[in-house]
């Protein structure tokens, strides 16, 4: 994908961060960045979590024997589907000096329970499909504001990991009371 956007230049500090990291990148072996962090199940439904020293508590609805106090692993994940839109569109929009006040997205999805129960082994256990409603304030050309979506169809990493089979391995580590 071109992405070029003529004479544009960055219009912030991020968009010229941005610009620094996006120039290194042409060097493969200083690309890759590992992520991790943990979850544990702390009480019934409830799990608090640590990625990059910060925490994170996810819950499930009082309805299905959670606290309800924070939001449940689906929502986190459509949480973190919307902000990487917004990063990557806000990002690029800096890159560019595409002048941009703010970026939202709203998401809705589906799930059907059944996959989860196992009683319907016709009907998968995760969403069938997400929509996405790209919100933005801005006073540019409405052909320069839909650049960024674009961009962010090709170049958003978590909306890429949920559009693309990610190959995810499961271990078992089994320990006794008092290890």
């Amino acid at each position: 994908m071109d992405i070029s956007m003529d004479s544009r230049q960055p219009l912030s500090e991020l968009g010229r961060r941005f610009a620094t990291f996006r120039d290194a990148s042409a060097n493969p072996d200083e690309c890759l960045e590992t992520m991790s962090g943990t979850t544990r199940q702390v009480g019934g439904l409830r799990s608090e979590s640590l990625f990059s020293g910060l925490p994170l508590t996810i819950d499930e609805p009082v309805s299905f024997g959670g606290t309800g106090k924070a939001p449940n692993p689906a929502e986190v994940m459509l949480a973190a589907l919307g902000a990487s839109i917004e990063v990557t569109m806000r990002c690029y929009a800096d890159y560019f000096g595409i002048v941009v006040e703010s970026i939202g997205v709203e998401l809705t999805a589906e799930l059907n329970t059944q996959g989860f129960f196992g009683t319907s082994p016709a009907v998968r256990s995760g969403f069938r499909s997400i929509s996405a409603r790209v919100k933005i304030v801005s006073e540019e050309e409405p052909h320069v504001i839909s650049k960024l979506i674009e961009i962010a169809n090709r170049f958003c990493p978590v909306l890429d990991n949920v559009r693309h089979p990610t190959e995810v391995t499961l271990t078992l580590d089994i320990a006794r009371t008092g290890d």
